[in-house]
């Protein structure tokens, strides 16, 4: 049982990260139609701003900075880049995601290096002790977190104006923006809360594990979690991750750290073979 609990509890944590990187690809999925193959790359990256300022100034200023950080982040790649997309092959903007996740990594070693760095702050409470097995106060502050999210933006997408604004341009671009809805600053908004979403995960991550450079290997898992929930469905991303990170830590636990890299992947193969848009994926029919 000891075991069984220790294996539980970081995979109810993992599911909940992957989750989050899940949960911020959908959101830009949803409103651009592009898939972000650089979000758990962010999730590392903006960790460090956070690092850095936390170090400097103190650590809950650094919180403020990371949040600031990531937000700004994700409005100026949006800008910069993704907004040149607009009315060009959707292969050609998953590209330049693909290509800034290289990008990424450059800028870590260039300004960091390959240096482990810490989160700058703690925070309250203590770890306890749960049929026998040790839970850190982290993954319990992860769990709380990523739930409390979960739930927030759950509201705001479906129970405020702005949330129906989001999902009136993911139902069609152009019939949103002839209602009057200013569709390209929808698409910030969406890139404004990947960025949001990376940051936090990453920050628990870190928590964990350190932030170094090949951090990104541990938040992969939520672009398969994407996959298989359905890149439309909030709910898919949510409900995929906490089954996945379950999955991957209790065969990694029992089975040995090699099914760590290969369960996501084994996962994905048997849901898409079954079900290829996903679990709440819409599926689409088109008339010949």
């Amino acid at each position: 049982m000891t075991n069984f609990v220790g294996f539980l509890v970081p995979g109810i944590f993992l599911g909940c990260m992957w989750g989050l990187v899940a949960l911020g690809i959908v959101f830009v999925f949803k409103s651009t139609k592009v898939f972000n193959f650089a979000q758990p790359y962010m999730a590392m990256f903006l960790a460090y701003p956070l690092c850095s300022i936390g170090t400097k100034f103190g650590g809950w200023w650094g919180l403020g900075g990371g949040i600031i950080c990531a937000i700004a982040f994700g409005f100026v790649f949006e800008r910069l880049f993704m907004r040149r997309m607009i009315g060009q092959s959707v292969i050609s903007a998953v590209i330049i995601t693909i290509m800034f996740s290289y990008v990424i990594m450059g800028m870590i070693g260039l300004i960091w290096h390959t240096d482990v760095q810490s989160i700058p702050f703690t925070l309250p409470g203590k770890a306890m002790t749960l049929a026998g097995a040790r839970i850190s106060k982290d993954l319990i502050w992860g769990i709380g977190i990523a739930f409390a999210l979960f739930g927030l933006f759950a509201l705001f997408y479906w129970k405020t104006m702005l949330g129906r604004v989001m999902r009136a341009t993911a139902e069609d671009h152009q019939v949103a923006q002839s209602m009057g809805i200013p569709v390209r600053w929808i698409f910030s908004l969406s890139w404004m809360m990947a960025g949001f979403l990376a940051m936090v995960a990453g920050l628990f991550v870190g928590m964990t594990t350190g932030v170094h450079w090949t951090m990104w290997e541990a938040i992969s898992g939520g672009v398969v979690v994407a996959i298989i929930g359905g890149l439309e469905s909030m709910t898919g991303a949510i409900l995929a991750g906490l089954i996945l990170g379950l999955v991957t830590s209790l065969c990694t636990g029992y089975l040995g750290d090699w099914a760590r890299s290969i369960m996501p992947y084994l996962v994905l193969l048997v849901i898409i073979a079954v079900l290829p848009y996903g679990l709440f994926g819409l599926k689409r029919i088109e008339r010949l």
